[in-house]
């Protein structure tokens, strides 16, 4: 493989600077790995929810649930289950209705409305989740994790 020493240009103008700042944000954001009997209970974190891409295509057909709205390509976080769970709740929660999508080692589920839940049994794995909106429009969510039922 050859490496190039000096940047492309394209009319005199150096390419690298152009594309990296075309190039998409990471929002993808790595939660604590969470083990039975985690602390503090429930684990709590921010983000903003929406985006371009439909989160029906994100999740195919075998999805648990309708998936509505729009959301990055990018998982807003990732999830490690270091063990099983026999009860674990993740939820999110903002000023409107929000979809929640997770893909994981045992499924693809899928939840939509004003705070949108997956509880249950939950396998040890890693698992993505998407944040939407109805739109795509932006807005600020607050996704929880617990292992207390409500």
């Amino acid at each position: 493989m050859k490496f190039l020493k000096q940047p492309i240009t394209l009319l005199g103008v150096a390419l690298v600077p152009i594309l990296l700042s075309v190039a998409p944000a990471m929002s993808q954001e790595t939660l604590k790995p969470l083990s039975p009997r985690f602390t503090p209970d429930p684990q709590v974190y921010y983000g903003k929810a929406g985006g371009d891409v439909p989160l029906q295509a994100i999740a195919t057909s075998k999805a648990n649930g309708s998936c509505q709205g729009l959301a990055d390509q990018s998982p807003n976080h990732t999830l490690t289950i270091l063990k099983n769970f026999g009860f674990l709740s993740l939820s999110v929660s903002g000023d409107r209705n929000l979809s929640l999508l997770v893909k994981g080692p045992d499924g693809i589920y899928c939840r939509s409305g004003k705070s949108p839940e997956l509880s249950g049994a939950w396998v040890s794995g890693q698992y993505e989740i998407w944040v939407g909106t109805t739109n795509g429009d932006r807005a600020n969510y607050q996704l929880s994790v617990s292992e207390t039922s409500p």
